[in-house]
């Protein structure tokens, strides 16, 4: 059933692409398959029943095989907040039935939290992985939550002792045979997407700020944040749609190394990677796309590169994500990691006949930053980056402080400039 489920959701990302267009809200209850549970899915799954309308996969609400009445008195009690339950299918294709509402969380993963804290939630979460305490720039309420320990060595009765209501998880970690299988089954985990990677793309993030909308009963947040989204996101899709192929700017794309490795050769970032779908969506081509191994038990594309194939690519642009070895930009001073990454570049053997760097074109841009549900701004920054006659007018600090602010972060953490270098008007 699963893996039925999981084949459906990828069509649905293929078939609307990268892109901002409308999603689809993965609860059951949303029998038309658009973003929203509302009054146009009832009269759907009335459709269902009088043989109007063809069956879909939300719409068997109860999970009976059959739509009947008592799919939408579900649906019905979805709509008026008064369901005691609500099913969704999460990012890794897991049918996961949450009782209603939620009020102890345990989460790991980082980019979830900063929707936690966009829908007013963060005084619901009961526990955190080891990572969260040394942020407290950035969670500053979830940061003091109890430690629950790492997500490698997981500690199970750490875990049960906060008595959670819903574990929220990466869709690779921690790892299925270290969660899922130790846990009682009581405890339902829910794997969201929530930095935009695989072909769902962007979506999931969308998909996952409105499941956890509904969820935590925070619709009104949830609709906040994607206003926001669609206002700056529409745009830039907009403009970069009208782009021929043969005119769009050749993008090489690397990153640091995780945790804190330091760097020993290029790690390169290719296609479904959330970083890779934030350059397609400027306009970019990722000249790494298809040249890469696969990451962890994911559909995205990262590893190591040659460095001589990079000077034969001769790429326009080249952009740096900058992670682990102390990259964290909320909790960071200044920007000076990012500069040193910038030079480092620059100063690789040969790299001075390549076009990005001749050309001042060498930009860096912090996972904290790009890759998480703040990426519409960062979305902005890259398109400024890549076609700055294009895109003059567009702000990407007004739309990074409203996100800020969505967020609940102090004036004085926002107003620092460590999430990205060089700095732009």
């Amino acid at each position: 059933m699963k893996g039925k489920m999981l084949a459906s959701i990828l069509a649905l990302c293929l078939m609307v692409g990268i892109s901002a267009a409308d999603f689809t809200l993965h609860i059951y209850g949303n029998a038309n398959m658009d973003d929203v549970i509302d009054e146009r899915d009832i009269e759907y799954a009335r459709g269902i029943i009088d043989g109007t309308e063809r069956m879909t996969d939300l719409a068997d609400v109860n999970g009976d095989g059959n739509v009947d009445e008592e799919d939408i008195r579900l649906t019905e009690e979805i709509i008026d907040g008064t369901a005691a339950e609500i099913k969704v299918i999460d990012s890794d294709g897991n049918s996961v039935s949450v009782k209603v509402p939620v009020e102890r969380i345990v989460i790991y993963n980082h980019q979830c939290a900063e929707i936690l804290q966009i829908l007013n939630a963060d005084d619901r979460v009961a526990g955190v992985r080891d990572t969260f305490e040394t942020q407290e720039n950035r969670f500053p309420q979830i940061s003091k939550k109890k430690n629950i320990g790492s997500g490698v060595d997981l500690d199970i009765e750490a875990i049960i002792s906060v008595d959670p209501d819903l574990i929220i998880a990466y869709t690779f970690y921690p790892t299925k045979e270290d969660l899922e299988a130790e846990l009682p089954s009581k405890i339902p985990i829910l794997r969201i997407d929530c930095a935009g990677g695989g072909p769902c793309g962007i979506d999931s993030i969308r998909d996952g700020v409105s499941i956890l909308g509904y969820l935590l009963d925070a619709r009104d947040e949830a609709a906040r944040y994607q206003e926001w989204h669609d206002r700056y996101v529409g745009p830039v899709e907009a403009r970069t749609s009208a782009i021929p192929e043969g005119e769009r700017v050749r993008v090489y794309l690397e990153s640091t190394p995780e945790g804190s490795e330091t760097i020993s050769s290029r790690t390169a970032i290719g296609k479904n990677h959330p970083a890779g779908n934030l350059i397609e969506l400027a306009g970019g081509v990722n000249i790494a796309a298809g040249h890469l191994p696969l990451y962890m038990d994911t559909d995205n594309e990262y590893g190591e590169i040659e460095t001589e194939w990079v000077l034969e690519e001769n790429p326009e642009v080249i952009v740096g994500r900058a992670m682990g070895a102390g990259v964290r930009p909320y909790e960071n001073e200044d920007d000076s990691l990012l500069r040193a990454y910038s030079d480092q570049i620059k100063g690789l053997p040969g790299f001075d006949g390549v076009d990005a760097v001749k050309n001042d074109r060498v930009y860096i841009i912090t996972n904290d930053h790009a890759v998480t549900p703040n990426y519409p701004s960062a979305l902005l920054l890259l398109a400024k980056w890549f076609y700055p006659e294009i895109f003059q007018d567009l702000n990407p600090r007004e739309a990074h402080l409203e996100y800020l602010e969505m967020m609940g972060i102090s004036k004085e953490v926002a107003s620092k400039n460590t999430y990205y270098y060089p700095a732009v008007a």
